[in-house]
């Protein structure tokens, strides 16, 4: 099913099948899932609206009134909004098992001759450990581990993890700036941030 969403893109919704992954390359960095496409808005207020209002999506955390994450199930974020002067794609994040698969990702990309771009590092809202490099078209890819959960909604609040500076750590809006892109305290390339 596709339709018009906000701003100038297309949403469309699939049925998940399961994917055999017989013939698959053994030496590759295999996620273990699409975690989130994030898209550069003009109105994170009006998407905000639209994903939840329409798609059932849930705000997971906000940066400032002007960077929005959102979830559609228990694990943030699904969807990321940053407000910009034009729609356009900011990034696709595939979600990894752990620290150890993200090391052996990176050796992997190292031995391609693809360099990271950020990280690793450890985000604010989502906790999640990450790096960022690009793929042969240019596109922004991060891979993670260690993203929040909330495995009950009732409840309010992420499931608790040792590095959460609240407890509980409940979705907030976050202050902009290096100790919320990157808790770990090296910024992001100038490029995330036009």
């Amino acid at each position: 099913m596709s339709f018009d969403g906000p701003g100038s893109f297309t949403v469309d919704v699939q049925a998940e099948t399961a994917v055999s992954r017989a013939g698959a390359p053994t030496e590759s960095i295999r996620p273990l899932r699409l975690g989130h496409v994030a898209f550069k808005m003009s109105s994170v207020d009006k998407a905000t609206r639209f994903f939840t209002e329409i798609l059932d999506f849930r705000v997971s955390d906000w940066m400032g009134d002007f960077f929005v994450f959102l979830r559609c199930g228990p694990e943030p974020p699904h969807g990321q909004f940053p407000q910009q002067s034009e729609t356009a794609h900011a990034h696709i994040a595939f979600q990894l098992k752990d620290v150890s698969h993200i090391r052996d990702a990176c050796d992997f990309l190292g031995r391609k001759r693809i360099a990271l771009i950020w990280g690793p590092g450890r985000h604010g809202p989502g906790h999640n450990i990450f790096t960022y490099h690009r793929d042969p078209d240019g596109q922004i890819i991060e891979l993670y581990a260690e993203i929040d959960q909330m495995s009950d909604e009732a409840l309010g609040y992420f499931d608790p993890r040792p590095w959460h500076e609240d407890s509980p750590q409940r979705p907030k809006v976050w202050e902009p700036g290096l100790s919320t892109s990157n808790i770990w305290g090296i910024p992001g390339p100038q490029s995330f941030r036009e």
